[in-house]
């Protein structure tokens, strides 16, 4: 062969041999484009699942749940075919790292990078999700304790403040990813045992009596003291309720991770309204309330408001009892419950009997009625509540009520005095922040040792004024407030050490 033929052969070879390497040169990174552009990122953070987009390089997204006190838990769920580093740290599919974070701002990203060295995408998670509402916070308290909020509105949010007003740790789904899921009654637990809990109320839409109880109905979450989720309670079964019923949102006692005290609303048939209410005379359908103690999963103690048919009368409510234009009255309407470590038995908000009642723990009797048509302590029209919200005791034995006020239209804090024996009232004092008016929701508990400190929960305000306020009424001073947007609302907002 002579040398022309070899050169010309070798010239093929080498031109193939170099449409073979651009050709796989152009496919390898044909796939990598495509690698990055088409695949999703699914990580698990918190227990919640997060699918980021790899298309945009240097897009930014939200996490749902971040703690700048616990450590943050992440999993890479997918394996996506290249290197995946958050924050500069290295994970791989199937593996869990843990990410610390000093604060959640605005300003604070995570970067997340993901490809290789020449062909790579970076994307961020914000810190503070874009779905928390904005918070205007002045001042600063001084007393131990964090707050608790869940929003009413705008999603499923929950989050919790330090003393600055600074978000620490929170839920935040928007509405698309909600689905109608909202959250209710965020708030710290110190068991007997001395071990940390943390529960809230989920309420799904479509769950059955949602209608009749502002979607409050759903599943009490137990979280443990990292902020992990460790279990749901829902209503076990008994003679008044089937098991895997709907809980009610409006409050919940945690005594032990064994031992809990959960409401229900439940729609009923009963018999039993008199008949000077015009009931139907086949039967009246009626919100009930349902009140569990549970204990090593055992049914100890129910109370049903039906049992006692005095309380049909009672109502605040022009109730239709023989359901010609209304198949579900909601005669009673309970918001609050605390136990009385003096005798151990229940205390209990209803707010469309616009009384606050003392039930027997073992028996379901009640004990004294304390407002309303039916008071028995002798207030005056004037000290009584008008769709109050929330009960508490002081560590001195004061009863405080966070009293909307819907009938004078000026919402105000009572703290009283009970001599129980004799039915009288000893004490009975009421604070006020003129023009501060709350229609629904809401919440204030004493804080301060010696002084009249109060941490007040809002509630369903959306005229602007603030969502929370701590305040000296001893000094008249504001020690602390926060503000949210007009529109946006709280259900209670409330304080724990």
């Amino acid at each position: 062969m002579d040398s022309s033929r070899k050169f010309i052969i070798v010239s093929i070879g080498v031109a193939v041999l170099l449409i073979i390497l651009v050709s796989f040169t152009l496919a390898y990174a044909g796939r990598d484009n495509t690698l990055m552009s088409d695949k999703t990122l699914n990580l698990e953070i918190n227990g919640f699942n997060v699918e980021l987009p790899l298309a945009d390089n240097g897009a930014t997204y939200d996490a749902v749940s971040l703690s700048s006190v616990t450590p943050n838990t992440i999993k890479l769920k997918n394996e996506v075919g290249a290197t995946v580093k958050i924050n500069d740290k290295g994970i791989g599919a199937g593996n869990t790292i843990e990410l610390k974070l000093d604060q959640l701002s605005s300003g604070e990203l995570i970067k997340i990078e993901v490809g290789y060295e020449k062909d790579k995408r970076i994307i961020y998670l914000r810190t503070l999700s874009s779905q928390l509402p904005q918070m205007i916070a002045t001042g600063e308290s001084p007393y131990d304790g964090n707050y608790y909020a869940t929003l009413k509105s705008g999603g499923a949010v929950l989050y919790e403040l330090n003393s600055k007003g600074e978000v620490i740790y929170y839920i935040a789904k928007s509405l698309d990813k909600a689905k109608g899921e909202t959250y209710w009654d965020f708030k710290k637990h110190v068991l007997e045992d001395g071990k940390i809990r943390y529960s809230y109320q989920r309420s799904y839409p479509g769950t059955d009596g949602s209608a009749f109880s502002n979607n409050s109905l759903g599943e009490r979450v137990i979280l443990d003291e990292n902020y992990r989720e460790i279990k749901t309670i829902t209503l076990l079964g008994s003679e008044n309720a089937k098991v895997g019923d709907p809980v009610d949102g409006h409050d919940f006692i945690l005594i032990n991770d064994d031992h809990y005290i959960v409401s229900a609303y439940q729609l009923k048939f009963v018999n039993n309204i008199p008949a000077a209410l015009a009931p139907n005379p086949m039967g009246s359908k009626v919100v009930q309330t349902l009140i569990q103690e549970v204990k090593d999963d055992k049914v100890i103690f129910e109370f049903t408001s039906d049992a006692h048919p005095e309380l049909y009368a009672l109502s605040t409510e022009n109730n239709d009892y023989g359901n010609v234009t209304n198949q579900s009255p909601d005669y009673a309407n309970f918001n609050s419950m605390t136990i009385d470590p003096v005798d151990n038995n229940l205390i209990c908000s209803f707010r469309n009997l616009d009384t606050i009642m003392k039930i027997n723990r073992e028996t379901g009797a009640i004990l004294w009625k304390l407002s309303g048509a039916g008071d028995e302590f002798g207030l005056t029209q004037d000290q009584k509540t008008s769709k109050q919200n929330y009960v508490r005791l002081t560590d001195d034995g004061y009863l405080t009520v966070f009293d909307d006020g819907n009938n004078s239209g000026q919402t105000r804090i009572l703290k009283l005095k009970l001599d129980e024996v004799n039915k009288k009232v000893l004490e009975y004092k009421e604070y006020k922040i003129p023009g501060h008016t709350t229609m629904d929701g809401g919440s204030a508990q004493k804080v301060g040792d010696g002084r009249e400190v109060y941490t007040i929960g809002w509630g369903d305000n959306t005229d602007g004024l603030a969502a929370l306020t701590e305040v000296d009424f001893t000094s008249g001073k504001k020690l602390f407030e926060m503000t949210l947007p007009q529109g946006i609302s709280t259900y209670r907002i409330q304080k724990f050490k």
